[in-house]
């Protein structure tokens, strides 16, 4: 008669069962830690331009007397040529937007819009890099700060100078502290585009009457 010892088949069989388990749950372990599991979904980047002024009431007025500007170099802080937008958490820390990419340099943009809208307020019409004029002066702009903080308040603070052509004076120099209150900008990377866009508009509308005036006040 032959015997058999169950419990040395059952204890055989529970390691077997307890070696395949630990098997897969290392498996799984691998393939979680590679990200293979549960890969995330790559969120695409929105890209955005800054805007001019609209044509029609809200735009700058055109007068015969008003010259030429054509804008020359934008300057600008380090921190704002990226691609991805910036908004200010405080006076000595800012958060990088990694989904939200201007489609332009920030100080190329900045240089386009502005020359749009003074275009606008000149008789002379939109003005190109090379189709200077003996009437146009040369505008240089020096930025310290464009951002738009976590609130939705925007600011520029900038030095500009302006040049008859020709000339290696400035005819005028002056500053720029302006501030826009827009939506506020987390989840919304629009409410940047906008509100910056704002600012260069009221800085349009600062610099537009200044080369009429400096003109007629010349001796």
């Amino acid at each position: 008669m032959r015997c058999y010892w169950a419990g040395s088949d059952q204890s055989n069989n529970m390691k077997r069962l307890n070696h395949s388990q630990t098997f897969i749950l290392m498996c799984g372990l691998c393939l979680l830690v590679s990200g293979c599991l549960f890969k995330s979904s790559r969120v695409q980047a929105r890209h955005f331009i800054l805007t001019p002024l609209p044509h029609g009431g809200n735009a700058l007025a055109a007068t015969s007397r008003t010259p030429v500007i054509d804008v020359g170099f934008v300057d600008m802080p380090s921190y704002l040529l990226r691609d991805a937008m910036v908004i200010r958490k405080s006076a000595s820390e800012i958060e990088v937007l990694e989904n939200a990419v201007w489609a332009e340099r920030l100080d190329e943009g900045f240089r386009r819009v502005l020359q749009d809208n003074l275009s606008a307020a000149s008789d002379h019409g939109h003005l190109s890099a090379s189709g200077r004029s003996d009437g146009t002066v040369r505008l240089s702009v020096d930025v310290q700060q464009f951002d738009v903080d976590t609130q939705g308040q925007g600011t520029l603070l900038a030095n500009w100078r302006l040049t008859e052509a020709g000339a290696a004076k400035p005819l005028k120099t002056g500053e720029a502290h302006l501030s826009h209150s827009g939506s506020a900008p987390q989840g919304n990377p629009q409410a940047v585009a906008t509100t910056l866009s704002a600012l260069i508009g009221e800085f349009s509308r600062q610099l537009a009457a200044v080369p009429r005036d400096a003109m007629e006040s010349k001796p």
